[in-house]
């Protein structure tokens, strides 16, 4: 921890006050008395402060070395008398000996054996007053100090989070993809190989965007456009897709890989149990303060729909509430023939 007066000028143009006026004061008093001459006040006054603020400043390795996190209160109390007597018997003593070397003056000599109580109590309170100040700054450090280290360890369990609910998403979509390969190549071999090409790059370009927690939305409209080709394989003409985006939106700031399931989800609701073509479309539109995604496709009620996992909608809430702190920015919505999921984007700015 540095020390609070030599690492910053304005703390220690504050500091070297209280010391001066301590100074002034008593040259002024003893002038206006007559106690001493106004030469020999101002001189006095000056050495005993200039002295006074050295050792206060000395003091902040004793404070220090009795950090209360660290010392027992016994051992801090026994530390600082200690130091309290050793401090101001020391100004007292280097103050006197260098005025009285400099002003070979009997009169002081017999001011300064009389004013010894009164500077032994200044020394005293001037150090509680020092040891005091010190304490404050020391206990808003480590306060600082351990609101930084809960703001780093939140960060990091964030991140754990996060990254755990992104471990969800591909191994499931793989999951899905490798049942789908390998049954293409007992029916279809040539769709087989072609599958396995695009899933490797959609797995390429997953894995290179992994450690980026935010990507613009063009960027993942890419990525969404690597996992349609997969599963138009699947689907042949049965599957279409459109993109309806605002340019305005093609910049904004989205967490990755977070579209990826809500198409698995609308196709997996939407064609698994229909013969009928089945059509996705994904809209994008700024609204004020925010980006609007919308993503709507086919939907037929009397189908019954596969069971899952239910990871899909629950993983992009979850991710969505730790990115920006709100539950409340994915809405699904279900029609006589459709289905709609709502999710609303933060402007970056307001994260």
């Amino acid at each position: 921890m540095d020390h609070p007066v030599t690492t910053n000028r304005i703390s220690a143009l504050i500091y070297w006050v209280f010391p001066l006026i301590l100074a002034l004061i008593q040259t002024g008093y003893n002038s206006y008395f007559h106690i001493l001459s106004l030469p020999v006040a101002f001189f006095d006054g000056l050495i005993f402060g200039i002295i006074l603020g050295i050792l206060g400043i000395a003091v902040w390795y004793v404070v220090r070395y009795n950090d209360p996190e660290k010392s027992s209160s016994g051992q801090m109390v026994i530390s600082h008398i200690a130091a309290s007597l050793v401090f101001t018997g020391l100004w007292i003593l280097s103050s006197g000996i260098l005025v009285k070397t400099m002003i070979n003056n009997s009169k002081y000599n017999n001011y300064l054996y009389g004013e010894l109580t009164n500077r032994i109590l200044a020394g005293l309170l001037f150090y509680a007053l020092v040891v005091s100040i010190y304490y404050i700054y020391v206990y808003s450090q480590h306060n600082r100090e351990k609101e930084v280290r809960e703001a780093e360890l939140q960060q990091q369990i964030r991140e754990a989070q996060l990254n755990a609910l992104k471990s969800q998403i591909n191994p499931h979509f793989l999951f899905n993809s490798l049942n789908s390969i390998a049954s293409l190549t007992l029916t279809n071999p040539e769709k087989a190989h072609a599958m396995v090409i695009a899933l490797s790059d959609f797995m390429r370009f997953s894995l290179r965007k992994k450690q980026d927690e935010m990507v613009p939305l063009e960027i993942e409209l890419k990525n969404i456009a690597l996992y349609l080709q997969i599963e138009k394989i699947r689907f042949g003409n049965n599957l279409e897709y459109r993109f309806d985006i605002e340019e305005s939106c093609k910049n904004h700031l989205i967490p990755n890989l977070i579209l990826q399931p809500i198409f698995e989800n609308a196709i997996k609701y939407g064609l698994y149990e229909t013969s009928t073509p089945v059509e996705i479309l994904l809209e994008a539109r700024k609204i004020p303060g925010f980006m609007e995604i919308c993503v709507t496709n086919d939907f037929d009620p009397k189908s019954v729909p596969l069971k899952g996992e239910g990871i899909g909608l629950v993983n992009i809430n979850d991710r969505l509430t730790l990115v920006y702190g709100s539950s409340r920015l994915l809405k699904a919505e279900l029609g006589d023939n459709h289905f709609k999921l709502k999710m609303v984007i933060p402007d970056p700015q307001l994260r």
